[in-house]
């Protein structure tokens, strides 16, 4: 149609024609509009976040069995925690709620072996403190607890030769602060002072109280300021009835190349009686030199010797602790079958 109405008539059928066409269109355009609508697949909804579950541990097996090499027990007059060793001379981060107010202490090692105890430094506004004890053991390494967030998996780790405690204890953050972490975790009192662990092995913070951490970063300071102090000697507290030591623990012994002594049992005998006790390690021979020895770990005097010692096999000896020694905590010496001597730190608690 390249040519214009040239009459009244043609002019008003071209216009009828636009009106029509026009009314069609805005009846049809959004009927298919909806019809486009309707047939599109509508979004998805984004699915609700829901926390998992923590996870057991988040330690490798080996990184649990280094790490526990440097966590330790303290005990005072009337309870117990963890101290784990944060330098090669022997220095121990704790609770300061566990060695203030001049409590007598004593450290129990993860062989089982008894210490006196050195306080070093304490800060009770941080609720830590520090110990010095003369004992093997790895130091641990320290993290940075900023890294933490809410819900990421931790480990609270303690002594493992203690029976009364899980050595690893699963954990999750439920805040972090600059000036203090909160856990979610089926803690004991025993694991108060005890360290709170990343991955690695590494320390984040340090078990103040049920539940509540002090980031390792805020310890730092008192740490380099303690570093070398002489320290107190503290009384050697007595060792609780309630306290279990388990009979091996959950680390293997450092290899060696000569006789070992790994554990006593019972590790507890009374003075009013006589009481046999087996003693086990690796590398025991018969022979006339055969002899076992206690000595005090705290005082100079109060030695015996064991009488009866007998071979049962190159793994374990047997030995009567006679009656009337000393109470006090006492290590054992062996000498071996072939002359060999063998110092242990394992030690004997003879009991009123």
């Amino acid at each position: 149609m390249s040519r214009l109405p040239k009459s009244r008539l043609e002019q008003l059928l071209a216009a009828l024609v636009i009106a029509l066409v026009l009314t069609g269109a805005a009846i049809l355009i959004p009927t298919a509009a909806q019809r486009l609508l309707a047939s599109r697949p509508s979004a998805t909804p984004s699915p609700t976040a829901t926390p998992t579950a923590p996870p057991a541990s988040v330690l490798l097996p080996d990184e649990l069995d280094r790490a526990l090499e440097g966590v330790m027990t303290v005990v005072n007059s009337h309870t117990f925690g963890t101290a784990f060793l944060i330098d090669s001379q022997g220095d121990f981060l704790t609770a300061a709620s566990l060695v203030g107010g001049g409590e007598s202490l004593r450290l129990v090692d993860n062989s089982g072996s008894m210490h006196t105890v050195r306080l070093v430094g304490l800060d009770t506004a941080l609720g830590i403190a520090q110990v010095r004890v003369t004992t093997q053991g790895r130091p641990m390494p320290f993290g940075n607890p900023a890294v933490l967030v809410r819900n990421d998996p931790v480990v609270v780790l303690a002594n493992p030769r203690i029976e009364n405690l899980p050595p690893s204890t699963p954990a999750v953050v439920s805040s972090a602060t600059d000036t203090q972490l909160r856990l979610q975790v089926e803690d004991l009192p025993g694991n108060v002072g005890g360290p709170v662990v990343g991955p690695g092995g590494k320390v984040l913070g340090i078990l103040t109280a049920s539940g509540t951490a002090l980031p390792i970063n805020l310890a730092e300071p008192d740490i380099a300021q303690w570093h070398g102090q002489a320290g107190t000697l503290a009384a050697l507290a007595p060792f609780p009835s309630y306290l279990v030591l388990r009979t091996s623990a959950t680390t293997s012994p450092p290899p060696s190349s000569g006789p070992t002594i790994q554990a006593i049992s019972p590790s507890r005998v009374s003075t009013g009686q006589a009481t046999l006790v087996s003693i086990h390690g690796s590398g025991f021979i018969a022979g006339p030199m055969l002899r076992i020895r206690f000595v005090p770990l705290a005082s100079p005097s109060g030695a015996f010797t064991g009488l009866a010692p007998t071979l049962v096999s190159p793994s374990t000896l047997t030995v009567k602790v006679p009656a009337g020694q000393v109470v006090q905590d006492y290590v054992v010496q062996l000498v071996n079958g072939d002359g060999t001597i063998v110092s242990s730190r394992i030690a004997l608690t003879v009991t009123p």
